[in-house]
């Protein structure tokens, strides 16, 4: 059973910010041993022809469930299903209907994110791929959110996910997770069907 309130629990997986030459090889790995969860592409940095090098090496019936990161022009060349908002590109003004995300580092942000498919909110544990990049929010504080509706089933938490910290977050009303760290440094499949088991 899952632990999430959610009906549908949101599992996103954010890929490595480099290059490296399994990346394709170890994505479409990730897709194809769970297929109930969504792939942020996020590269900051990279160029339009770096992300279009990625997407045409993945299986097309798999690109629905990748989120772009940047270059929201691909979404008219490749059929990806979301784009995630940053200030690096912070509107969508395709003619294609995605699912729109963004990301959240504060409660009043989340006072303003019903036009958007879900929202990320972190950091809520300490983080495994960025070095300093702790907790921010007291048990309290999370639970009062949760009890306020500002955390609800749009709110994916994001920061130090992994199958040890998953089920802390039991007691809280996320719709979903998101990891990083965890399934890239090192990449592990066994890890990662670890955490699925959660959804």
């Amino acid at each position: 059973m899952s632990i999430f309130k959610n009906e549908q629990p949101q599992l996103v997986v954010i890929t490595r910010p480099d290059f490296y030459e399994e990346e394709v090889a170890q994505i479409t790995a990730l897709l194809g041993a769970d297929a109930n969860f969504l792939l942020h592409l996020r590269k900051p940095g990279a160029t339009a022809h770096q992300y279009r090098s990625i997407l045409s090496q993945l299986p097309e019936g798999l690109l629905e469930r990748i989120t772009l990161g940047d270059h929201f022009e691909l979404a008219g060349e490749f059929p990806v299903g979301g784009v995630h908002l940053s200030s690096r590109q912070n509107c969508y003004v395709g003619k294609r209907k995605l699912r729109i995300s963004k990301s959240c580092h504060s409660l009043g942000e989340l006072k303003d994110i019903e036009g958007f498919t879900y929202v990320f909110f972190s950091p809520i544990f300490n983080s495994i791929s960025k070095q300093g990049y702790n907790a921010a929010f007291s048990t309290e504080t999370l639970l009062e959110a949760s009890a306020e509706g500002l955390i609800n089933e749009k709110v994916v938490a994001l920061g130090g996910i992994d199958a040890n910290t998953l089920p802390l977050l039991e007691p809280y009303a996320f719709g979903g997770a998101a990891v990083l760290g965890t399934v890239w440094f090192p990449f592990n499949l066994e890890n990662f069907k670890e955490i699925t088991r959660y959804f």
